[in-house]
C-alpha cells in the first residue's frame, strides 16, 4: 500500500522546487545580462529541435529592431551581400563537415540598405549518435571600422607604390660623348643631355653659363670686361 506524503514532506518538496526555480531564474538573468553586456550578436541553432535564437544585438548592429526577422539560417543567408553569399555559406558548411570551428568575414545588409562588415565565429556544440550536427552556436562582431581602416591603408600603400614607380632614378654607367656631350640611351640613340635627364629623372633644367664659358664667349666684349673689372673692385 502506497503511503501518502505528509504535509511537512509536501511543504519541504515545494520549498525545494521554489529554490530550484529561483536558481534557474537567477542563472537566466545572469546569462541575459552577460549577453547584453557583450557588444556582439549571438546565435544558437538547435538543428534537431528546429529552433534558433538570435540575441537582440544580432539585429541592432544592422539597424533592425530586436527580433524584427525570424531567427533562422535563411535570415542570415538573405542578409548576406550577393558577392559573399555562396562562398560564405559553402565555407561554413565545409567547416561543419570537417568538424572544425570557423571564423569568417562577410557583409550583411543593414536596414537602410547599406552593408556592414561582420566577423562571424562559430562551432558545432553537439552531435547525435550518427555524427550529425544537432546544435551550433557562435557570435557576430561588427568590424566595419576596422575593415575601412584596412582598406584605407591598402589604398595608401598602392598610391605610394605607384608614386615610387613614377620616380625615375639614374644609375649604372651612362655612355656620354666626350666631344658634344650627348648621351646614348638604351635603344642606341644619342640625346642631348637635357633630354636624357628629363626622360630618366624628375630633375628640371635652368640654363646658365659657367665663368669659363662666359670668358670664351664674351671675353672680347667691352661690357663684359667692364663688368668683370667692377666686380673685382668690389
Amino acid at each position: 500500500m502506497e503511503t501518502k506524503p505528509s504535509y511537512e514532506e509536501l511543504e519541504l518538496h515545494i520549498q525545494q522546487l521554489q529554490t530550484e526555480l529561483f536558481r534557474v531564474k537567477a542563472t537566466e538573468e545572469r546569462t541575459r545580462l552577460a549577453i547584453e553586456a557583450v557588444n556582439d550578436g549571438l546565435f544558437d541553432f538547435d538543428i534537431k529541435g528546429k529552433k534558433a535564437f538570435f540575441s537582440a544585438r544580432y539585429y541592432t548592429m544592422l539597424g533592425y529592431d530586436p527580433h524584427e526577422m525570424p531567427a533562422c539560417r535563411e535570415t542570415w543567408m538573405n542578409l548576406l551581400h550577393p558577392e559573399d553569399r555562396k562562398w560564405a555559406v559553402d565555407y561554413v558548411d565545409e567547416q561543419i563537415k570537417k568538424r572544425e570551428n570557423w571564423a569568417i568575414e562577410f557583409r550583411l545588409r543593414t536596414k537602410d540598405g547599406g552593408y556592414r562588415w561582420i566577423l562571424g565565429r562559430g562551432k558545432v556544440s553537439a552531435w547525435d549518435k550518427d555524427g550529425n550536427p544537432i546544435r551550433r552556436i557562435g557570435i557576430h562582431k561588427d568590424i566595419t571600422e576596422q575593415k575601412e581602416a584596412e582598406f584605407a591603408q591598402k589604398k595608401l600603400i598602392k598610391e605610394l607604390n605607384k608614386a615610387l614607380k613614377d620616380v625615375k632614378m639614374l644609375g649604372g654607367l651612362i655612355p656620354i660623348c666626350s666631344s658634344c656631350k650627348k648621351i646614348r640611351d638604351d635603344k642606341g640613340y644619342w640625346n642631348r643631355l637635357e633630354s636624357y635627364f628629363e626622360q630618366h629623372s624628375t630633375a628640371l633644367f635652368s640654363h646658365s653659363l659657367c665663368p669659363g664659358c662666359m670668358d670664351e664667349i664674351y671675353g672680347g666684349d667691352d661690357w663684359y670686361i667692364e663688368m668683370k673689372e667692377n666686380k673685382e673692385i668690389e
